[in-house]
């Protein structure tokens, strides 16, 4: 059974997720997928960049995003094991590791750091997308 959601977790409204005709997460038999998480928050019409020029803000405001998308589907980050972090400035994300290391614990996914020209509005410095295997 395939099933879609955009979990109400503070993040952006289900209009937004319809607009980019895109789903936030997907669960297909005990693998949940999730789209790329931006330190966004808001509606449509008034999206917020959280964190504009702090990359470490930006980073732990998607980790909080992603947790919460995990405790939508009764999971936690034990659960996510893979993940792609996309940034548009390399040095200073690899000044973050200690954020991800202290969400992760005992846990960390398998990841990839890509460094992009460009996200969705400048502003963005961050975005990770990655999958989970459900209990």
């Amino acid at each position: 059974m395939i099933t879609r959601s955009n979990p109400d977790v503070g993040y952006m409204s289900d209009e937004a997720f319809r607009t980019y005709g895109f789903t936030q997460s997907i669960r297909a038999g005990n693998m949940l997928y999730l789209s790329g998480v931006a330190p966004f928050k808001g509606n449509l019409d008034d999206v917020e960049v959280v964190g504009v020029g702090d990359i470490r803000a930006q980073v732990a405001q998607v980790l909080e995003i992603i947790q919460r998308c995990l405790a939508a589907e009764g999971a936690t980050f034990k659960n996510w094991v893979a993940q792609t972090v996309y940034t548009t400035n390399m040095t200073e994300l690899q000044k973050t590791a200690d954020i991800f290391r202290e969400a992760f614990g005992d846990y960390t996914p398998t990841s990839t750091w890509v460094e992009i020209k460009g996200l969705f509005v400048p502003e963005q410095l961050v975005e990770i997308n990655g999958t989970a295997i459900l209990d």
